[in-house]
């Protein structure tokens, strides 16, 4: 009886061992998760859009689900040949960067660049608005205001977020002032 004591010992203080150092790690990494995981306003915010916006996000976050795959096949067709358009916008950037590398420095070579990436961004931007304008068209006058009721809410509570911001910024710095 004696001999076969220090065997059972044996077989089931490993396991123990190895199921202790599994919930430590589970600890652990819940612990470490939430300490280093943006905190959850951070994450929120980086999910919204700003302002009054007809992103077809936002219109899948108004309209109901059975909306959302035509909303997706709008947004799909909608992006086809953006490509060579950003494309264009980045070389441009890099002339930018290369304008601003440049010696000697020429602000007007820089200008210039500056100018053409604005406009090829507005003209970008001119299709894209012109996209969503056809797509509201397809859409119901019902579908159409509970987008605009959805736009004008957000716009209202990003107006009131950054009042809010702007509010507690100047109170921080009335109080370091004084």
């Amino acid at each position: 009886m004696t001999d076969t004591s220090p065997t059972q010992r044996r077989t089931w203080l490993p396991l123990a061992l190895l199921a202790s150092l599994a919930v430590n790690l589970f600890f652990i990494g819940l612990i470490g998760g939430k300490v280093f995981s943006e905190p959850d306003e951070a994450v929120k915010r980086a999910k919204v859009t700003r302002g009054y916006s007809l992103h077809p996000r936002v219109m899948m976050e108004a309209l109901p689900e059975d909306r959302h795959d035509h909303i997706r096949a709008f947004y799909a067709e909608a992006r086809k040949g953006r490509g060579a358009e950003w494309r264009e916008i980045n070389t441009i950037r890099r002339e930018i960067d290369a304008a601003l590398r440049a010696d000697p420095f020429d602000m007007e070579a820089l200008r210039s660049a500056q100018r053409r990436e604005v406009e090829a961004r507005a003209a970008l931007r001119i299709k894209q608005n012109e996209n969503v304008a056809a797509f509201l068209a397809t859409l119901t006058e019902e579908e159409r205001k509970i987008i605009a009721d959805f736009a004008l809410a957000r716009l209202d509570e990003q107006t009131a977020y950054w009042r809010e911001r702007r509010r507690k910024r100047e109170a921080e710095k009335k109080r370091s002032g004084e």
